[in-house]
């Protein structure tokens, strides 16, 4: 295939999942600061960087969504940020669109998740992605009983918050 061939479906591909990759760089970002960006603009680079390796086995949003989910904990991890080296000004998006929900209670705890700390929110983001405490701890390099206590002091975390914010 040729390389503007494969750009343009790149291009395509990323744009069908576009709602799936912001909402991982929602969950794993600040809303308040450029980590949103800076996070998206990494899964993209890690996406095109792997794009060989998708072979169509599974969809490509569930393929896409794995590897936007590593990255956003790749970034927490060594938080550096990583100066990509191709220029996708073609995935331009309008964050705004994507970010509107019509459920207030996303919108409420997406709120809430901003306040805590970002190894909290990564837990978060874990366990929301459907991982036990098992699996969190392994991917965190955490213990069983760890996890589980981290996630006592989040959500009692979150209820002061919600109580101050009241």
């Amino acid at each position: 295939m040729k390389p503007e061939e494969r750009q343009k479906r790149f291009v395509a591909d990323v744009r069908s999942c576009d709602a799936l990759i912001y909402r991982v760089c929602r969950l794993y970002g600040n809303r308040h600061d450029e980590s949103v960006d800076d996070i998206y603009q990494e899964i993209v680079c890690a996406l095109w960087e792997s794009y060989d390796t998708f072979h169509g086995e599974s969809n490509f949003s569930t393929w896409a969504y794995s590897v936007a989910r590593n990255t956003a904990v790749a970034y927490y991890r060594r938080h550096i940020l990583r100066q990509p080296t191709l220029d996708f000004t073609d995935l331009e998006l309008s964050f705004k669109e994507l970010t509107e929900t019509t459920d207030p209670l996303v919108d409420e705890l997406y709120h809430l998740l901003d306040h805590l700390g970002a190894t909290d929110r990564l837990l978060v983001g874990l366990y929301l992605d459907g991982y036990n405490y098992v699996e969190i701890g392994k991917k965190m390099h955490l213990n069983e009983q760890a996890v589980r206590t981290r996630f006592c002091r989040i959500k009692a975390r979150l209820k002061e918050i919600k109580d101050t914010l009241k």
